[in-house]
């Protein structure tokens, strides 16, 4: 069984991308970046890197 993805890109008016945050409901965000106003290429690779790290090990150091 796979897992629903968490992010999705999602095309705006003005031409350009966001990342969508599936669990919040909310304009994803990362380091404090929000993850809005994107073009395609970008946004599908930096979907393909944000579910790397959701679906990477956690680790309390």
């Amino acid at each position: 069984m796979t897992a629903e993805p968490r992010f999705e890109a999602r095309k705006q008016a003005d031409q350009t991308w966001t990342i969508f945050d599936r669990r919040t409901g909310q304009t994803a965000e990362r380091s404090g970046l929000i993850l809005a106003g994107l073009n395609k290429m970008a946004v599908l690779g930096l979907i393909h890197i944000l579910e790397q790290i959701e679906d990477a090990p956690k680790r309390i150091h």
